[in-house]
């Protein structure tokens, strides 16, 4: 039986790879970590929009009155406990959601050119197939029409009324 070969990684994939496994290791040091989940998603967004100041002040009064400690529900230590977290942690999802942007920007950027010399040279050997009916050119070029992916859209003709007098 034959073996399958491995292909050896490029210099991109070996990075990438790296960094893939940092950012595993610095999810492991954030506690109690969750994945987003569609069904508590829509409630989440609801309680986003609770002001810092108002869940400070309920702490307060919570701590301050014996009476609301007794009838309300609210636990002022997982309160502040979540604040905390949020005063630590919401730097890091900035940064994170920097990064984010900029390696979309970068890989943008590095596939910019790329993508114009592609379309330049396609557009050279469809120019090369009809005049010269070179016969070596055209012969991926239904193929790579069909991988662009792009339609001829035949634009609307605009009716205009003559106005009469």
């Amino acid at each position: 039986m034959a073996e399958k070969s491995n292909p050896a990684l490029t210099k991109s994939e070996i990075q990438a790879a790296l960094v893939r496994k940092v950012l595993r290791e610095a999810a492991k040091r954030i506690p109690g970590l969750k994945a987003p989940h569609k069904a508590s998603a829509r409630s989440l967004t609801a309680h986003r929009t609770v002001p810092k100041k108002f869940l400070l002040g309920i702490v307060l009064a919570v701590e301050m009155s014996e009476r609301l400690r007794a009838i309300s529900r609210f636990d002022v230590d997982d309160a502040r406990d979540a604040l905390e977290f949020q005063a630590a942690f919401r730097p890091i999802a900035n940064q994170l959601a920097l990064m984010l942007a900029s390696i979309n920007y970068t890989i943008d950027l590095r596939m910019a050119p790329v993508a114009a010399g592609a379309l330049r040279t396609y557009t050279i050997a469809q120019t090369l197939a009809r005049d010269t009916g070179d016969n070596d050119v055209p012969q991926g070029l239904s193929a790579l029409k069909r991988d662009l992916g792009r339609r001829r859209t035949k634009k609307k003709r605009t009716t205009t009324k003559k106005k009469v007098t």
